[in-house]
């Protein structure tokens, strides 16, 4: 038998789904750090929402509630909401899940795009991205670090590394400034946040394996500051 129409059928229905207003159900285990429970996450077209049984954890959260949103791999999502964590004096509430059937799809990364009032913060990279620009580099860690790519599309910055938990998509909207100490260093500041911590944003550093041309630099400049200056004037600097 032919599977390729039943796969197709499936893709089109989660796209529909995604774009038309209907609600996506992931089955997840939700973890306590101890225990955990069981239950469906769904999104859907103004919220998100954990049912489950074990109703201490039973949530609902408009997009505007929550504060960064992450697809933390093929099964893994948090949400930092801006609920206090009583016991950890008033650290903002993490909720972590894990799909048990499934992975999660692309598609759900351009949905969340659009809905979410805060950056999305996504280890997911797309198939699909039409890269203009691309640069061999080190992301530095806190200690050592690690080697990848940064791929440079009309939409996103990628950076692949075989390290997957330090992957990373963005579009231009999530990155808050740009810079460099030299043509084989890069800066992009992000609104990302780690560990319910209040505090300012998060910068990624990379050393660049080749230099970093005027013409990469100004691309990646005017996707993150265009819009600001295009909103107060309709002329483009030369």
């Amino acid at each position: 038998m032919n599977r390729y129409p039943i796969f197709l059928l499936v893709g089109f229905n989660l796209f529909s789904s995604l774009h038309f207003g209907a609600e996506i159900r992931f089955k997840v285990r939700h973890d306590h750090g101890v225990k955990s429970c069981h239950g469906e996450l769904v999104f859907g077209d103004t919220s998100v929402e954990y049912i489950t049984n074990h109703q201490k954890d039973a949530r609902a959260w408009k997009f505007e509630d929550i504060q960064q949103l992450g697809l933390l791999g093929p099964k893994k999502i948090s949400l930092l909401t801006y609920e206090d964590r009583k016991l950890e004096f008033g650290k903002d509430k993490i909720f972590n899940f894990e799909l048990t059937e499934g992975v999660i799809p692309e598609s759900l990364g351009a949905f969340l795009h659009r809905k979410l009032a805060k950056p999305l913060v996504s280890e997911l990279i797309p198939t699909d991205i039409k890269t203009i620009y691309e640069i061999p580099v080190k992301h530095q860690h806190t200690f050592g670090g690690c080697q990848g790519t940064l791929e440079i599309s009309d939409r996103y910055i990628a950076y692949k590394t075989s390290q997957k938990a330090h992957s990373r998509l963005w579009s231009y909207g999530d990155l808050s400034s740009m810079g460099s100490t030299g043509s084989f260093q890069l800066r992009l500041s992000t609104f990302e946040r780690t560990g319910g911590e209040n505090g300012s944003e998060k910068n990624y550093i990379f050393d660049l394996k080749r230099r970093l041309d005027q013409k990469t630099y100004d691309f990646i400049w005017w996707k993150i500051n265009g819009p600001q200056i295009a909103s107060g004037s309709n002329h483009r600097p030369d």
